[in-house]
């Protein structure tokens, strides 16, 4: 075919309608699928069938652009994520600093938050049932999906169910969309200047908020106390959000963080496609319902087997998975109008598309997307809303590219796991609390501003009530629905041995960026450990080059864009260049049978080929467990199903066959589902008869001595009451051989920091910079006290057994002191969730105490809470009859290990690993006495000949100080963040010492005072005496020069600094990061405003 110019189309005359997408809709459908549109000097190209689309998927020939649209946000957004062009650098930095806040293991953590805002908008429905009013659905669902990004991403309360009118916030910037929607219809040469001054003074009141809100957070954290009991917050004692990561975390390429002016921009961008596009899906989404009985019919049904009757069901995380028609229905939904419904292309070279179209490179086309979604390769009747288009079969035969609600590629949105999963939780409750009532005579008019949208849709309400519940059931033939909660899982393994064979080991490794498949993969370990086996839990690259033989092993894997994660792709390379290498032996060894002359040496050739030449893999037993998301269908299970390939075709014997998880289903189920499996599995094969397994019997002295020769039967039962921590933590025993303190608690700025040095046991090694995970015990003032509040008896024995996995962390199934439990295995100090606050004010008998507790679990601050169950339980003393041990189980988490930094090296000791300390003191949160963290307070107390229980954990490479001559180094620490960099400094010393050139470095560090607190002082003026680093303390209480911090000093000679900037210095920065951090950025900062814009002569 020739090659051609697609048709053209001049909308110059027409103009653009102000529903441009429906109009470019209705041009495809005259034009066909490829078109120019032109709109006086502006040309555009569309792009709308599968086919054409499949190819501008291709990443290696086409790439996002920036189109007309948001070249105009960008206006308010900038290089925010959405509207950022693919040079700017801010793009790659904010992506890999935000991807772990759209992790698997966060979206757990903004459940609550997610729970708490669909509580608002039920709230205000069941009062507007109440009026006999109907409800505005886009306007509501605007209010409830903003409220939820505000709240989860920032911490930030718009309270919009609480205003008659929107936020000013949300007016602004409906205002400022509107203006860059408007914009694109501009004819050349008009007076636009009234339009853009109103602009302006919007999108500066939006920075402003904005602003307002980044100073808050850092206020805040700058004051707070860090708080090392808490899962849920940053080093630095401040939320572990979506601003939290963006102040907080730094880049591994360049060690700093986002600056504040992107920060700004990508907060910005949240609170756009945070709420617009997911509003908008869910009020199409309630609109489909309406005109489609029978599939709300099938809905209600999923909904009501998950939840029964009750009409105010408290939903955890895992039900959300389980809701698998009602995802169905919300992708249905995106189909027909996805809410951003085009996406921009670019090609990066000459190309064709479509066999006969040329494509320069640079060139823009727009994806179309509902009428990509709208491609015959969808089947017939694609107008109809059918989520069976989205059941599994159907999807599993879909080809990849044919659907792109979320955009494509490395581009795509990042934050479609957080919009469905809130998405799916709000519909559902709406289905299982409301029967629905439509206006009569309404018909779907689609609203476009940036994000499309159902116009003047209003419901009105009914409540549901059991009996329309039974009718459901009953219209359905009784079926269940899909929903139901699977407790396959729970079936009892009848006939099977209790544990394995004693001395057993096992082996579980995991590819993971962001924590999930690293969580999991511990679970499984938890779960193994408690069968018996000696557990080994590590990345996959630990084991790249070799494979455990001893025992079996288990993966758990996920791909990242189609590739390896971080640390899997050494593992991954590996093993392919052992398949690859494999295949060519073989074929060597095929070769040289077919030559051969004799039938004898033809068939031992043939008995060699049909092997594998490598054996990486041979005598390995294995399975494993893949965990991806089915949207992706391009990339979905390729690394697993690539790495369990692989194993088989080098020998290894599959325990179990792939198991896949998916995020956008029932991922919590398929986890353990897999994990009842691979239990089974274990057993079958590994296990020994429980009546050798439970008991190791010592009762004769001697042999052949009878059975009734004593006077008693000793049996030795298996397993200690700390055995499920130390399987569950992979830590060890390690003794401490010496203990004192570092800071002179004489003096009246003394702040107490220990040194501590443990022994390693044989084989355990670490590297420089790298952290040992502490397990610790609870205080024994603090057990005392958690005890006489909670009423519990600390001799009393006790036997716990666990009806879920995710409790095996405590020790099951044998006996165990309540002093044990409440000392060793149990957190006593972290905060109530607002769920938990919930369900105390209902177990309250007392009227006052349990109104207390229901306005502090509404309250705005119930996220931020501070208040342990032992300080809810002193306030509320009514309470203290209530709390039974399964109760208590349920509400105190299990013990988990704490982080430090090992401040040694092995250069100098490889056999011991030092630690450097602070106490984290202040006023407890309630307001009564004194707070202690619970890792640092124990390892305060501990002293030489004691034992701890660690294991060493790497720490991340790009934080891994470099040791040669050609980089200098800037390490910059205060207090006991100086722990990595004394170990740095002992590896440059011993460099020094073995004569070898190394690049200069520089050590910023802060202190309070000379005397008092300049840890390791005499060890490190020796090593700068000796030339392996340059000390430069800073003395807040006893300044010098007039330099209090560590940035004074840094600002101060700052010439000296740009000069090692400038010759490539590394900066490594380790401390506060609420107050020093900024600090030091800001101090960065200013060197580059003197010398690197030509302001100085460094």
């Amino acid at each position: 075919m020739p090659l051609h110019e697609p048709p053209l189309v001049d909308a110059t005359e027409t103009g653009l309608t102000s529903t441009p997408i429906q109009q470019a809709m209705a041009l495809a459908r005259e034009h066909g699928p490829l078109y120019r549109r032109r709109f006086h000097d502006r040309e555009s190209v569309l792009v709308s069938s599968y086919a054409l689309v499949d190819e501008l998927s291709d990443e290696t020939r086409f790439a996002k652009a920036v189109g007309p649209a948001l070249e105009h946000v960008r206006d308010i957004t900038a290089d925010g994520l959405f509207t950022a062009y693919n040079d700017e650098p801010n793009w790659a930095k904010a992506h890999d600093i935000l991807l772990p806040a759209f992790a698997m293991g966060s979206m757990r953590r903004y459940h609550p938050t997610m729970l708490r805002v669909c509580r608002r908008l039920v709230a205000s429905w069941d009062a507007r049932l109440a009026q006999g009013t109907p409800v505005d659905v886009s306007a509501d669902m605007t209010r409830m999906t903003l409220d939820t990004i505000g709240l989860a991403g920032f911490g930030y309360d718009f309270e919009s169910f609480g205003r008659p009118e929107p936020h000013p916030f949300v007016q602004a910037l409906v205002r400022a969309l509107a203006h860059s929607q408007a914009a694109l219809g501009r004819a050349p040469g008009g007076d636009y200047a009234a339009e853009d001054r109103a602009f302006a003074a919007d999108a500066a009141f939006l920075a402003e908020v904005v602003d307002e809100v980044i100073g808050k957070r850092k206020a805040a954290a700058a004051d707070a106390t860090a708080d090392a009991t808490s899962p849920d917050t940053s080093p630095d004692g401040s939320p572990d959000d979506l601003l939290g990561l963006m102040l907080n975390s730094p880049h591994p390429a360049d060690g700093r963080p986002l600056d504040e002016s992107n920060i700004r921009n990508q907060v910005i961008t949240f609170l756009i496609a945070g709420h617009e596009t997911t509003s908008g899906t869910l009020s199409f989404a309630l609109h489909h319902l309406l005109k489609n009985p029978s599939a709300l019919h099938r809905a209600q049904a999923e909904v009501d087997a998950l939840w029964g009757d009750e009409p105010d069901p408290e939903p955890s995380f895992e039900d959300i998975g389980r809701l698998r028609y009602v995802r169905q229905i919300l992708n249905e939904t995106l189909r027909l109008w996805p809410t951003a419904a085009a996406f921009e292309r670019v090609a990066r070279h000459d190309t064709v598309i479509g066999g006969a179209y040329p494509v320069r490179a640079g060139r823009r086309l727009t994806v179309l997307t509902p009428m990509l979604h709208r491609d015959p390769v969808w089947g017939d009747n694609v107008e109809e809303f059918d989520p069976d288009r989205f059941a599994p079969d159907a999807e599993a035969a879909r080809p990849a590219n044919a659907y792109k609600p979320f955009g494509t590629g490395e581009r795509a949105c990042i934050g479609r796991q957080f919009a469905l999963h809130e998405a799916t939780m709000l519909l559902a409750l709406l289905i299982h609390r409301y029967r629905f009532l439509g206006r009569p005579g309404y018909e779907l008019a689609v609203k476009e501003t940036l994000t499309l949208k159902p116009e003047g849709f209003t419901l009105a309400l009914a409540p549901r009530t059991a009996e329309d519940r039974a009718r459901v059931r009953a219209a359905l033939g009784g079926s269940a629905g899909t929903g139901a909660r699977d407790t396959a899982e729970a079936r009892p393994d009848t006939g099977l041995p209790g544990r394995v064979v004693a001395g057993s080991t096992l082996t579980v490794l995991h590819g993971s960026n962001f924590g999930t498949c690293r969580a999991y993969a511990e679970d499984l370990a938890e779960t193994c450990g408690a069968l018996g086996f000696g557990v080994t839990v590590a990345p996959l690259d630990a084991y790249a080059g070799r494979l455990p033989a001893d025992g079996p092993l288990v993966i758990v894997a996920a791909s990242y864009n189609g590739q390896p994660t971080d640390d899997a792709s050494a593992f991954a390379s590996w093993l392919a260049q052992a398949e690859a290498e494999a295949s060519a032996a073989s074929g060597a060894a095929s070769g040289a049978a077919s030559g051969a002359a004799s039938g004898a040496a033809s068939g031992a050739a043939s008995g060699t080929a049909s092997g594998t030449a490598s054996g990486a893999a041979d005598g390995v037993r294995y399975c494993v467990l893949g965990v991806g998301d089915r949207n992706w269908a391009a990339t979905y299970q390729r690394v697993p199903t690539a790495i369990d390939r692989r194993l088989a075709a080098l020998g290894g014997t599959r325990l179990l066959d792939r198991a896949e998880a998916d995020a956008s289903g029932d991922l919590a189920g398929a986890v353990a589902r897999f994990t009842a499996a691979l239990r089974r599995a274990l057993l079958e094969a590994y296990g020994v008869p429980e009546s050798a397994a439970s008991v190791a019997s010592v009762a004769s002295a001697g042999a052949g001595e009878p059975a009734d020769a004593h006077a008693y039967d000793v049996t030795v039962v298996t397993g200690a009451p700390d055995a499920a921590l130390t399987d569950r933590h992979g830590v060890l025993p390690m003794t401490v051989v010496e203990t004192r303190d570092l800071v002179d608690m004489s003096h009246p700025l003394g702040r107490s920091k220990r040194f501590l040095r443990l022994a390693l046991p044989t084989g355990v090694t670490y590297r420089t910079a790298d952290h040992l995970a502490v397990l610790p015990v609870n205080d024994p003032a603090l057990v005392e006290r958690a005890a006489k509040v909670l009423g519990v008896d600390l001799d009393a024995v006790l036997a716990v057994r666990a009806h879920r996995p995710g409790r095996a962390a405590l020790p099951v199934d044998r006996p165990v002191t309540a002093h044990e439990l409440l000392s060793r295995h149990l957190e006593l100090q972290v905060p109530v969730t607002p769920d938990q606050l919930a369900r105390l004010a209902e177990l309250n008998p007392c009227p006052p105490e349990r109104a207390a507790l229901r306005r502090l679990a509404d309250g705005p601050d119930a996220d931020g809470g501070t208040l342990s169950l032992i300080d809810l339980v002193e306030r509320n003393p009514a309470l203290q009859g209530e709390l039974s041990w399964p109760l208590l189980l349920d509400l105190l988490p299990p013990l988990r290990v704490r982080h430090y930094s090992v401040s040694s090296s092995p250069a100098t000791d490889p056999h011991h690993a030092d630690l450097m300390v602070s106490l984290l003191s202040g006023p407890a949160r309630s307001g009564t006495g004194a707070f202690e963290g619970v890792g640092s307070a124990y390892l305060h107390r501990v002293r030489a000949g004691e034992r701890v229980h660690a294991r060493v954990l790497p720490c991340r490479e790009a934080f891994r100080v470099e040791q040669d001559a050609r980089t200098p180094l800037i390490m910059v620490g205060a207090g006991t963040g100086l722990a990595p960099f004394r170990g740095a400094v002992a590896d440059r010393l011993a460099l020094v010492r073995r004569g070898t050139p190394l690049a200069p470095a520089l050590c910023y560090f802060g202190c309070d005072h000379p005397d008092v607190d300049y840890l390791h002082r005499a060890e490190l003026e020796a090593a700068d005496r000796a030339g392996a680093v340059s000390m430069r303390p800073v003395f807040s209480k006893s300044p010098e020069n007039g330099a209090r911090f560590v940035q004074d000093r840094i600002a101060a000679e700052g010439a000296e600094v740009w000069r090692l900037l400038e010759a490539g210095a590394r900066v490594y920065v380790c401390g506060d990061g609420g107050r020093m951090a900024p600090g030091v950025r800001e101090a960065f900062r200013g060197l580059y405003g003197r010398y690197g814009c030509g302001g100085g002569d460094g």
